[in-house]
């Protein structure tokens, strides 16, 4: 938490017209600035203004930004509205460096010029964070299926160019195998699944544990997923407020016929909606639907529209999350819009069309990973190889185990990595 802080270098000062110094005419270099009585002008950065209260919010002085912990150390709502460099060609000075802002205060500002070109623009800032390589690409049955990336040996991970390329995949199409996991090992304390999920960030843990088997247990089951029968498309733990955002499922054993996983990029489906029936995704934006767990000691419920946006500008919205999961849907409210029904109908054809799903049958030492705030999973029926039986040998006939991932110190970890990979200090 920061502390209480002076902000007497924030004083206002008199705002008054200032002159131009250059004209849009001349050559277009760093020199070339002009100052109104509010805002700064490059002309460098595409006659990109910057507010003088957004560069004076964004100093970064030792003052403003503390040198060790790289905290912000006053609020933006401390800037004066009317704040403005000194009058005199000493208060905008352009350095080989940058730009330096005598304050009508007194508070001095060094802008660098990458700092200001980035901030000039959208796509160099998040080039900046890396966002670029973390977008997301929807994607259908035949487009996933030729992605290069879409399996990749687990040995690859363990080198930190190869973790780069594991989750840049995951984080752009929601979905990766890796393949030649070591399987031997099944407890949870020493399973290779904790080794795994430790490698792209930080265990999620929920009432079923941090780590969890999928095994079919029939009628002591505490879940549909325990048992041997068909799984249709959903997502986990919905009834959560902030439901989980990746899983991975670590196949140990698989000596059954049938189980085959089966995977929907719901992003898609619901982009498909949006441009060719815009009722429907307008309807499935606006109304709740309900998912609750009541089972094993457990009472959970929660809200959540099927189709969470994200607004980006006060006319431009992007989707953020899918919510998906008719086996933990709850009765919906009494007072649902009736045009919700065949809006949900026309989104549930979209995602159980063939076109776009991709199916895989895990084998013994594979592991996939997914995107479950995105990509639905479901499972067909399975029985066993020589018979009925749940147990061979001691073990179940097929044996998942399974955890859950945060997204963000998974994101964190990428983008520490690609800042290495520029400086040419990963392995």
């Amino acid at each position: 938490m920061l502390g209480s802080i002076s902000t007497s270098c924030l004083k206002t000062s008199a705002t008054r017209s200032l002159k131009v110094l250059t004209t849009r005419s001349q050559k277009r270099n760093w020199t070339t600035l002009t100052r109104t009585s509010d805002a700064l002008t490059i002309h460098a950065l595409k006659d990109t203004s910057f507010p003088y209260v957004w560069l004076r919010d964004s100093c970064q002085s030792s003052e403003c930004i503390h040198p060790t912990i790289k905290q912000k150390l006053h609020r933006s709502s401390d800037v004066p509205l009317n704040i403005a460099p000194v009058a005199d060609p000493e208060g905008v000075r352009v350095t080989p460096r940058g730009i330096d802002i005598t304050w009508a205060d007194g508070h001095k500002s060094t802008f660098e010029h990458a700092f200001l070109q980035r901030h000039a623009s959208s796509s160099k800032l998040e080039a900046w964070h890396y966002d670029q390589h973390l977008a997301e690409q929807s994607w259908t049955n035949s487009s996933i299926s030729a992605v290069r990336d879409l399996f990749i040996p687990y040995e690859k991970i363990q080198t930190d160019a190869g973790l780069v390329d594991a989750i840049t995949q995951l984080a752009k199409y929601g979905l990766l195998f890796l393949s030649g996991v070591p399987n031997r090992e099944t407890s949870d304390a020493q399973c290779e699944l904790r080794r795994l999920s430790e490698r792209f960030g930080e265990i999620r843990p929920t009432f079923y544990g941090a780590m969890w088997n999928v095994v079919n247990l029939s009628n002591n089951s505490r879940n549909i997923a325990y048992t041997n029968l068909d799984l249709g498309l959903h997502m986990d733990l919905l009834y959560f407020q902030h439901p989980p955002r990746y899983q991975i499922l670590h196949c140990l054993r698989n000596q059954v016929i049938g189980g085959t996983s089966i995977f929907v990029d719901a992003l898609h489906a619901a982009r498909v909606l949006r441009e060719r029936y815009p009722a429907d995704f307008d309807i499935l934006t606006k109304t709740p639907v309900s998912f609750h767990y009541i089972n094993d000691g457990h009472h959970l419920h929660r809200e959540h529209f099927t189709i969470e946006l994200i607004q980006k500008s006060q006319s431009e919205s992007e989707i953020s999350h899918i919510n998906y999961s008719p086996p933990f849907q709850a009765p919906l409210p009494l007072n649902t819009p009736k045009e919700f029904y065949p809006a949900l109908a026309r989104f549930a054809e979209l995602l159980n069309d063939p076109k776009n799903t991709f199916e895989y049958t895990l084998r013994e030492g594979d592991a996939v990973m997914f995107d479950n705030r995105r990509v639905l999973h479901a499972r067909t029926a399975f029985k066993d190889k020589e018979g009925s039986g749940e147990i061979k040998d001691g073990e179940p006939n097929r044996w998942l185990k399974g955890c859950y991932l945060e997204a963000d110190p998974l994101v964190d970890r990428v983008r520490v990595l690609r800042k290495k990979l520029e400086q040419g200090t990963v392995e």
